[in-house]
């Protein structure tokens, strides 16, 4: 009797345990497949003139490369071209000011790795979205601003009347809509120019 007993409350323990381990198997298998978060969008301004900087002299087989998001980018212009704190450009992001000193602490981690280390910096990705356009002339190199519903419009250059003209947030790699960008596709070829005044044409993709 006494072991009939003992065997009854091994045998309860053994199917508590079981149960308590397929739980546990299902809770894991469970979250695995929860869709994380989506990522808040920055708001960044424009797109970038130049999406790439690498240096001269160095094959392409043979250099590094660093992806700078466009809300790192978005986060140096506007903290340390344009010298807003830090609480007014996270307001322009349209984020938190610790989410803003987060993404500029990877910017300089990121462009200090670049120079010390010698690669090339690319301009493209996160989670964003564009307020205006810009496009650039590729005879006269004009840079010009424009909403993304006058596109059509403004495909000829105002200062030497040229169609030949690209679409910068095209370049930057926008998709899903008229100024919403992430990971796309860049088009174009990329070509190595010697250096214009001030360096403003040196190394980069047109």
């Amino acid at each position: 009797m006494q072991r009939d007993s003992l065997d009854s409350s091994q045998d309860v323990n053994h199917l508590t345990t079981e149960n308590i381990l397929t739980i546990l198997i299902v809770r894991i298998f469970s979250y695995g497949t929860v869709m994380p978060k989506p990522k808040k969008e920055r708001f960044v301004r424009v797109p970038p003139p130049v999406v790439l900087f690498r240096p001269i002299g160095i094959p392409s087989s043979q250099l590094c490369q660093v992806v700078l998001l466009l809300d790192e980018y978005e986060a140096l212009r506007l903290v340390d071209h344009e010298g807003m704190d830090q609480s007014r450009a996270a307001a322009e992001l349209g984020i938190s000011r610790a989410t803003c000193a987060r993404i500029l602490e990877s910017a300089h981690r990121k462009i200090a790795g670049a120079v010390v280390n010698g690669c090339a910096i690319k301009i493209e990705g996160g989670s964003y979205r564009f307020s205006r356009n810009r496009l650039r002339c590729l005879d006269c190199g004009n840079i010009w601003e424009t909403g993304f519903d006058e596109i059509r419009a403004a495909l000829q250059c105002p200062t030497c009347g040229n169609p030949n003209v690209i679409d910068l947030a095209e370049r930057a790699g926008q998709r899903g809509g008229p100024y919403r960008g992430g990971m796309g596709p860049r088009t174009g070829p990329r070509v190595d120019r010697p250096p214009g005044p001030g360096g403003r044409h040196g190394g980069w993709e047109r």
